[in-house]
């Protein structure tokens, strides 16, 4: 099996007179990968461990965020992940595609809704892992979420990435020295940083209640969550899974919100089988 590497797979596009960065990988229908927005979060270190599994089947899209990774900032007003939607929806159209398969985790699973609801005929099928847009009425989370203090008292450090990603994950031998050093780089790119300040300053803070519009989303849509989710609780999943008509659910048990790194051949399957359904 092929192996591919970020630096290998790097492309970009401009989209609304931004710079978009994106890796292109393998063949086959397109899988557009929205991640996370969490510190240090990119499209490859949230999906890269993916790549190879899925990538003789399909071709990936797998994006940076406006203002994550090689992306450049995105503006400060409105609603940033409607923002993020239309971006995305920009560079499909930049590549001549018109319709794709969309799969997002956490803020990326937003951005997803946000496209299949506002633009349904360029959303194929759905996949939402550990989804923002949802609620729960009873999950236990943490006091303080790590990732809401990471630029308090001093700024960013490796010691404050370690304990975000010990509320990400929950199996902790797969919290390396190697992942807390790669996670806490990309955290303090010059470009990632302020976006992460324009956000704090309330800037293009997210406003949509988007399980309120959740029942218009028509396509066919996997929800995938980690019961041990400490951010989101899979209580989450089965608000959307009751309002989205054409759904269904898949709880992983001893895992947490990222899902495609703790549960990657299981997860890798699971897609397989769900995008080849028809």
């Amino acid at each position: 099996m092929m192996t591919f590497t970020a630096t290998a797979t790097g492309k970009y596009a401009i989209v609304d007179g931004r710079k978009l960065h994106y890796h292109d990988v393998g063949a086959g229908p397109v899988l557009l990968c929205i991640h996370g927005g969490a510190p240090g979060a990119t499209g490859w270190g949230n999906f890269g461990c993916i790549a190879d599994a899925l990538s003789a089947r399909y071709r990936l899209l797998i994006v940076d965020l406006p203002g994550y990774g090689k992306s450049a900032v995105p503006a400060g007003d409105g609603d940033r992940n409607t923002a993020y939607a239309r971006m995305m929806i920009g560079l499909l159209h930049s590549l001549g595609l018109e319709r794709v398969h969309v799969l997002g985790m956490a803020t990326g699973g937003a951005v997803g809704m946000i496209m299949a609801i506002d633009s349904p005929a360029v959303v194929d099928h759905l996949i939402l892992v550990s989804s923002a847009g949802s609620r729960s009425m009873f999950g236990v989370k943490p006091v303080t979420a790590a990732s809401k203090t990471y630029l308090d008292a001093g700024g960013p450090t490796r010691e404050k990435m370690r304990a975000y990603l010990d509320q990400l994950i929950h199996d902790k031998k797969l919290i390396t020295d190697e992942l807390v050093e790669d996670r806490y780089q990309a955290s303090i790119e010059p470009t990632v940083l302020a976006n992460t300040m324009q956000g704090r300053a309330g800037k293009g803070a997210t406003t949509r209640d988007l399980w309120k519009s959740a029942d218009q989303i028509t396509c066919r849509t996997l929800i995938i969550w980690g019961r041990e989710n400490r951010a989101h609780s899979y209580e989450s999943a089965i608000l959307l899974h009751s309002l989205i008509a054409d759904s269904q659910v898949h709880l992983f048990g001893n895992c947490g919100l990222w899902v495609p790194y703790e549960k990657q051949e299981e997860f890798s399957r699971l897609v397989d089988i769900f995008l080849s359904a028809r």
